[in-house]
């Protein structure tokens, strides 16, 4: 199973051709039509291999390339894999729907080729015998949408008649109040339609652990009063508590892990001081990894930074000028952006006609190097070695930020 979990490492997107057919009945068996795409390599393969999932390929959320990055690197203990057989009508495979299933995803592989449509898969909701999408059905759309690149007012109205066909599906309710609030970009009035909303609710379902856990999630995290939260926590039967509800007011451990976090990492930055720059990967323009340092042999800086980060904008602009008066070429400058959002960090960075080398954070960089804040700068000479690293940055760091440029220049 898990050589189809590395093969999707390896993609090739095709783009597709999906014909029409029935959608998946829940607690009963689905035929899967494909039609490879006209010119296409899987058009003249000789075997091919339905990859699915239902609801979730994993459970990354965040940026487009974060929920991509869920069907390349799936959960293995959730995928099926099912030989497609060629016919007059095209490839098919019959496969069973479990009764719990909501949604189905798939992609299609054969000869090192995935057709994976355009990074967007091949979804289904999953019906019940009336013909409508089961409980959780357009919930679980919603990241699918989002890695198809709707709109959000797409997925606002996907949200919406989730919770309309579904109303005790409290689970939903948090990610409508989100997108609804981001479409409004934090419209008071918008605002205070949540909290109407929520008070009719609780007129129906205040004794609901579900809706509690709901209640105490919405106001923690989108409406940001923690008052009103712990109000609602604190209704709730410990043992139907949701997880992220519980994490909320653990402050004494989520204080200690951060100083533990921020110790390891200054103690890692110690390390790096006068040593070699380690070796490690972050990802290009178009989400491919490169590997670092470059081996150019030249001097270099790696710039941490994010476009929400005021300092960090700072922080590259004084750069920007630092470099002005040295010759184009002579220093390799790479700016290793941490937004969640990758397209805010390219937007920020277009803007400013900035002249390094855009990358983004993979794996476990930011461990590797110590990196625990935004802006942190690592000045490595010739020699691949860390002469000075500044963290955070003010107008009065510019000083130290031009000996630092000095300090790996031949």
């Amino acid at each position: 199973m898990k050589r189809y979990c590395l093969l999707l490492l390896l993609l090739v997107l095709l783009p597709c051709t999906l014909h029409a057919q029935g959608e998946p009945v829940a607690g009963k068996t689905y035929t899967v039509v494909y039609h490879p795409p006209t010119g296409s390599p899987l058009e003249q393969a000789s075997a091919l291999k339905l990859i699915y999932v239902f609801d979730f390929w994993n459970t990354r959320f965040g940026t487009r390339l974060a929920l991509w990055q869920n069907v390349v690197s799936a959960d293995t203990s959730r995928l099926h894999v099912a030989e497609l057989k060629k016919g007059r009508e095209g490839w098919t495979a019959d496969i069973a729907i479990p009764a719990d299933a909501a949604l189905l995803s798939y992609v299609v592989a054969g000869g090192g080729v995935v057709d994976g449509n355009h990074q967007k898969t091949f979804v289904r909701y999953v019906v019940n015998d009336r013909g409508e999408p089961v409980k959780n059905a357009r919930f679980f759309n919603l990241s699918f949408l989002q890695l198809a690149r709707e709109e959000i007012g797409v997925q606002i109205r996907e949200a919406e008649r989730e919770i309309v066909t579904y109303p005790e599906n409290f689970s939903a309710y948090h990610k409508y109040f989100k997108l609804v609030l981001e479409q409004a970009k934090g419209n008071p009035r918008v605002q205070q339609r949540i909290v109407s909303r929520l008070e009719e609710l609780e007129k129906r379902y205040g004794r609901d652990d579900g809706f509690l856990n709901m209640a105490a999630e919405t106001w923690f995290y989108i409406l940001q009063n923690p008052e009103r939260a712990l109000e609602y926590r604190k209704r709730i039967t410990p043992s139907n508590m949701w997880p992220q509800v519980f994490r909320m007011f653990n402050k004494e451990e989520q204080q200690e892990n951060e100083l533990q976090r921020m110790a390891a990492s200054e103690k890692r930055r110690k390390e790096l001081q006068d040593a070699e720059f380690p070796s490690f990967n972050l990802l290009d323009l178009n989400g491919l990894k490169t590997s670092y340092p470059l081996g150019t042999g030249k001097p270099a800086i790696y710039a941490f930074w994010a476009s929400v980060s005021e300092k960090s904008g700072s922080l590259l602009l004084a750069l920007k000028a630092a470099l002005s008066d040295r010759a184009a070429g002579d220093i390799d400058v790479v700016a290793v952006n941490l937004d969640l959002e990758k397209e805010r960090g390219e937007a920020w960075f277009d803007e400013h006609q900035l002249p390094f080398r855009l990358s983004f954070n993979q794996g476990n960089v930011l461990m590797q190097l110590g990196v625990d804040s935004i802006p942190i700068v690592y000045f490595v000479d010739s020699e691949n070695v860390v002469r000075h690293i500044l963290v955070g940055y003010t107008e009065e760091q510019n000083a130290a930020l031009r000996s630092a440029l000095d300090s790996i220049m031949p």
